[in-house]
């Protein structure tokens, strides 16, 4: 994502945390912000001289895996901190993004909150004034230099909120990471004498044996028009230059879509979807009803988020996971963050207390408890518990490539407010015979291009 230096944070990040983060080491007096405004003096790191206090967390782990890391992140950081009481609070993510902004408005607004990253939200949250400018807190607790380059970039908005990428943190990453994999079926693959492939061209091969075996593929639910985005952003990162990719995403210099990759991207997935690749009938199949197809075994093949597949108990021993290969050789580019970031709300009365509770959330500590609840950790790599199944180790060691090979980049949408619905709505049209792939870049392109002037504008 974005400038590549200080991004080797899997392991070599590890010990740096340990040293930073829960240090307590800047205790002082907080003074009281503006509105979205970093403080003028030393805030409180040390919790224990912070009273009691009760902060309240709102956010969308509901369910699976995510409920059981943030239940368990609530109870250690009590644990640890028994002065401080966490009241979480989780909604559906809809609901969540929805009501975020008038809940930030009210005069007693949760301290916590995950706004999503992107112009869409967080870069609208922190240009309103709504979320607090956390450069203090960076700087007390060392996260500056804790956490790498391109997840800081992440969180980065300009002052005047005109520039994503760079400028003040408004939010800040847990220690649990997301990416887009590929997902396989191992009895599958092995069925149709395939391997895990190391180039574009081993996977289009993997995919043309299990069509000619009767074998769906790859699973594809496309009724939401939301469905090839995951694929078409591995194909995007497999042709493009990680680069290119960021320096579009967050406006840098004079990039147009046509030179990251996309272009060819979007020929491909319509040349794939042609080829009869993808689920039948897939622009009428619910997404949800391709993945739990790909886990019930009837597809070789799912482009998905890391943790949204429909899993139950022991489903995900039959499973594995990489990241689609470069088409012309190299490491592989990952579509890589956090699982979810948190900003703090202007408002809050508690702002020490919640940039506590925020570090706390990016420690090894809190990576530990990723792996012990079956997610893929991020910013340092705890060993794996014994009972792990092959799922979690392909996870761990996706996140430890995008590590070792500084090979992260933003999820391109994030380039505009709206970037996301052209792609998915002329993506539709292209699966559908409606529009050329032309005619999907020049939207991309035009959609881009006015975001832009408006960006300048304000």
């Amino acid at each position: 994502m974005f400038a590549r230096k200080g991004s080797m944070w899997i392991s070599a990040m590890a010990a740096p945390l340990a040293a930073v983060m829960l240090s307590g080491c800047v205790p002082g007096m907080s003074n009281s912000t503006a509105a979205g405004q970093a403080g003028a003096g030393r805030v409180v790191t040390d919790p224990g001289a912070m009273g009691k206090t009760r902060i309240r967390v709102l956010d969308y782990f509901a369910g699976g895996p995510d409920k059981a890391w943030m239940e368990r992140i609530v109870t250690a950081f009590e644990r640890k901190y028994p002065q401080i009481t966490v009241d979480r609070t989780a909604q559906s993510w809809d609901d969540v993004m929805k009501s975020l902004p008038l809940k930030l408005r009210a005069a007693d607004p949760p301290d916590i909150v995950p706004a999503n990253n992107g112009w869409q939200s967080l870069g609208t949250l922190a240009k309103g004034g709504l979320v607090l400018n956390l450069d203090p807190y960076a700087e007390a607790y060392g996260w500056k230099k804790a956490f790498p380059t391109s997840i800081q970039e992440e969180h980065q908005f300009a002052p005047d909120g005109k520039e994503m990428g760079t400028g003040s943190l408004f939010g800040a990453p847990i220690a649990r990471g997301s990416a887009v994999e590929v997902y396989y079926n191992r009895s599958l693959l092995k069925r149709t004498g395939g391997h895990v492939p190391r180039t574009l061209a081993q996977f289009e091969e993997n995919m043309r044996k299990a069509k000619a075996a009767g074998i769906t593929p790859v699973a594809v639910g496309n009724l939401e028009q939301g469905g090839v985005t995951a694929t078409l952003f591995s194909l995007i990162n497999s042709f493009g230059d990680r680069d290119k990719i960021a320096d579009f995403t967050y406006s840098r210099g004079d990039m147009s879509v046509g030179r990251t990759g996309f272009p060819e991207a979007v020929t491909k997935l319509k040349e794939w979807a042609g080829k009869g690749y993808f689920t039948k009938d897939f622009a009428a199949v619910p997404g949800q009803d391709a993945a739990q197809a790909f886990v019930d075994g009837k597809a070789l093949f799912r482009f998905d988020y890391s943790g949204s597949l429909p899993l139950q108990q022991g489903d995900s021993k039959k499973l594995g996971s990489f990241v689609l290969p470069r088409a012309h050789g190299g490491d592989p580019v990952v579509t890589f963050a956090a699982a979810s970031n948190f900003s703090i709300a202007a408002k809050t009365k508690h702002p020490d207390a919640a940039a506590a509770f925020l570090n706390f959330m990016a420690s090894p500590e809190a990576a530990r408890i990723a792996t012990q609840v079956g997610s893929m950790p991020m910013l340092s790599t705890p060993e794996l518990p014994p009972d792990h199944d092959p799922l979690l180790a392909d996870d761990v060691k996706i996140a430890a490539q995008v590590s070792d090979n500084d090979s992260a980049v933003p999820y391109l949408d994030w380039a505009t407010p709206t970037l996301l619905n052209t792609m998915t709505t002329h993506m539709t049209d292209l699966l559908a015979g409606k529009a050329s792939a032309a005619d999907v870049v020049k939207a991309t392109q035009d959609d881009y291009a006015q975001f832009q002037k408006t960006r300048k504008a304000k």
